[in-house]
C-alpha cells in the first residue's frame, strides 16, 4: 500500500522535539515499541518514499485499520498534525507502510527518524 505525504520543511522544524512522539494511523496510536524501523529511501522508480516496519504484535492492530477503513480515506499524523490521508485500497497484512510524496530524500530520511523516534536499523550485521 503506499500512502501519499506531502510534508514542508517548515511541518519539520515545528514539530517539538518530544521524548515520547504521537504517531497515528487512522484512530490508532502507534508507540516507539510497535515501530521496528522506518527510514526515507528511494523507491524502485528512484522517488523518495519511507518504508515504516511494524513490530509484530502491531500486525493485527494494523491489519485491523486498514480493514475498516477499506475504500475510505484513514488519516496518518504525527504530534497531532495530519501528514496523509490516504484511500485504503488493500488490508495490510505483513505490518509495512509505504508512505511516498515526499519533496526529496533528506526530508523521507527526516521523517522516517520523527516516525520512529530512532536512527533506521543498519542494512546488515556489517554495519
Amino acid at each position: 500500500m503506499r500512502l501519499t505525504l506531502t510534508l514542508t520543511v517548515a511541518l519539520l522544524l515545528a514539530t517539538p522535539a518530544l521524548a515520547e512522539r504521537d504517531f497515528r494511523i487512522g484512530n490508532e496510536r502507534f508507540s516507539e515499541a510497535d515501530i521496528l524501523d522506518a527510514r526515507g529511501l528511494p523507491s524502485v522508480g528512484g522517488e523518495p518514499v519511507i518504508l515504516v516496519t511494524l513490530a509484530q504484535k502491531a500486525w493485527p492492530r494494523l491489519q485491523k485499520l486498514t480493514t475498516e477503513f477499506l475504500g475510505k480515506p484513514m488519516p496518518v499524523s504525527i504530534d497531532g498534525r495530519p501528514l496523509a490521508t490516504p484511500v485504503v485500497r488493500d488490508a495490510i497484512t505483513d505490518g509495512v507502510l509505504e508512505i511516498s510524496g515526499i519533496a526529496s530524500l533528506p526530508e523521507s530520511e527526516t521523517m522516517a527518524k520523527l516516525i520512529s523516534g530512532k536512527v533506521p536499523l543498519p542494512d546488515s550485521l556489517e554495519e
